[in-house]
C-alpha cells in the first residue's frame, strides 16, 4: 500500500476543523434521491456536500452531484456563491463566517435545471464549555450483544450552563489526536529510501511497516450521533454530559502510545435539526451502526421548488459552536483492552547492513505526510 496522498494540505485541514462532519449513511432507495449535507457555523469555513443516491435491488450507488450552481442566502440580502472544491463538495470563500443571529438558506441548481432550496434557519450561539474531563472505562465498548468487551475507552464529559427561558438543542462531535509511530506501509514490496514510495517485489505478499522520520499524530473523527434537548434542564447547569467514548488506540508492536488529545465541538442546533439527527441516530441504532443500511431515506429540510413531491434526503442548517481540548494520559492504564490502530500488529522491515547494489542501511524512515487524518504539526494542547 502506498503512502497516503496529501490533499490540499492547509485548505482541507481547515475545512475539517471548521465544519460539522457529514454523516455518510447509506439508504435502501427505490428511486434516485438527492442528498444534502452542510452547516453554517460561527467560524470561517463552509462545506456543502451534494450527492445522488440510487439503488438496484440490494445494491446501493452514491455519486457526487457535480457542476451545480450553489449559493448561500443570508437574511440581510447577502448572497455567497460556493465553488466546487472536489466532486460534489462545494465550499464558500475562505473569509466566509456565519454570524450569530443571522438567518441562512441554501439554494442550488443542478446541471439539468432542477432548483432546490433549504428552509431558512437562524444561527444560535452555543454556550461555552465550562469544564471538560475524562474517565477511563476498562469495559467501555461492547459488542452488539452488549455482553463482550471489545475495547476499553476514554469517556469524555463536559459541564456547561444552558441558557434560560429558551429551548436549546445540542449536537456534539469530537476529534482525537493519537501518537503515530508508523508513517508508511508497503504490501508486497519495500519502501524506496529516496522516493519514499513502495517498490513492488515479485511474488512477495509480505507487509512491511516503516517508522516515521519525524513526530507524527494520527487524527480520528467521531462517527456517532450525540444530540441533547434541554427540555428537562432549561436554564440549569448541565453536568457530566457524556460527549465522547474514544477507543483505547495503540500501535502495538512495542510502540508506546502515552497519551491522547481530544477536541470536543459543542454545536447549538435548531429544533428541526435536532429531530432530524435524533431520527438518524435512532435508525442507525436499530440497524447496528451508521455503516449499516437503514430501511429508508430520512427526509430533511431541503425541497425541489418546482416539484414538492420529490423527496430530498439530508439536512442543511446552522450551528453555533464552542470548543474545548482535553489531554489524556494513557500510561496508568496498562490493563486496557486495546484497539490496534493498523487493525493488526505492526511488522517492521528487518534491519540490514549496506549491501550491493545500493549500499544503504535498511529500513528507511518515512515522512509524516499532512492530510485530513495525519499531521506532523504538534497539536495545540499536547503536553508530552
Amino acid at each position: 500500500m502506498f503512502l497516503r496522498k496529501a490533499a490540499a494540505i492547509i485548505f482541507l485541514s481547515f475545512l475539517m476543523w471548521s465544519c460539522v462532519e457529514v454523516y455518510d449513511v447509506r439508504y435502501r432507495f427505490n428511486a434516485t434521491v438527492v442528498t444534502v449535507d452542510g452547516f453554517v457555523i460561527n467560524e470561517r469555513g463552509l462545506r456543502v456536500s451534494l450527492k445522488v443516491a440510487r439503488s438496484s435491488g440490494t445494491d446501493y450507488f452514491s455519486q457526487p452531484l457535480r457542476d451545480c450552481q450553489v449559493e448561500i442566502r443570508r437574511g440581510d440580502g447577502l448572497v455567497v456563491k460556493l465553488s466546487e472544491f472536489e466532486g460534489g463538495v462545494y465550499v464558500a470563500p475562505a473569509t466566509f463566517e456565519g454570524v450569530v443571529g443571522q438567518t441562512y438558506q441554501l439554494h442550488f441548481q443542478t446541471p439539468d435545471g432542477k432548483v432546490y432550496e433549504s428552509e431558512t434557519e437562524r444561527l444560535a450561539a452555543s454556550p461555552e464549555i465550562a469544564k471538560i474531563y475524562h474517565q477511563y472505562n476498562r469495559n467501555g465498548i461492547l459488542d452488539r450483544t452488549g455482553k463482550q468487551v471489545l475495547y476499553s475507552s476514554l469517556d469524555v464529559f463536559v459541564d456547561f450552563k444552558d441558557p434560560a427561558d429558551e429551548k436549546n438543542f445540542y449536537l456534539w462531535r469530537w476529534v482525537d489526536f493519537e501518537e503515530q509511530g508508523l508513517c508508511a506501509t508497503c504490501e508486497g514490496g519495500r519502501l524506496d529510501s529516496k522516493t519514499k514510495i513502495c517498490i513492488p517485489e515479485r511474488n512477495s505478499r509480505i507487509i512491511y511497516d516503516y517508522r516515521c522520520e519525524n513526530p507524527c499524530w494520527e487524527i480520528y473523527y467521531s462517527s456517532d450521533i450525540n444530540v441533547f434537548s434541554d427540555v428537562f434542564s432549561n436554564g440549569r447547569q448541565v453536568q457530566a454530559r457524556k460527549v465522547a467514548q474514544i477507543p483505547f488506540y495503540v500501535l502495538g508492536g512495542g510502540f508506546a502510545n502515552r497519551a491522547a488529545l481530544v477536541e470536543i465541538q459543542q454545536f447549538a442546533i435548531s429544533a428541526n435539526a435536532y429531530e432530524y439527527y435524533k431520527l438518524l441516530r435512532d435508525q442507525a441504532q436499530n440497524t447496528g451502526s451508521l455503516t449499516d443500511t437503514p430501511p429508508a431515506a430520512i427526509i430533511g429540510n431541503v425541497r425541489n421548488i418546482n416539484d414538492p413531491n420529490e423527496e430530498v434526503a439530508g439536512y442543511f442548517g446552522t450551528a453555533g459552536v464552542s470548543k474545548a481540548r482535553h489531554f489524556m494520559d494513557k500510561r496508568p492504564h496498562a490493563d486496557a483492552y486495546k484497539y490496534l490502530m493498523l487493525g493488526r500488529e505492526p511488522n517492521l522491515e528487518p534491519f540490514s547492513e549496506p549491501a550491493p547494489p545500493l549500499f544503504e542501511f535498511r529500513p528507511p524512515l518515512a515522512p509524516c505526510v499532512q492530510s485530513a487524518t495525519r499531521t506532523p504539526i504538534r497539536p495545540n494542547g499536547w503536553l508530552l
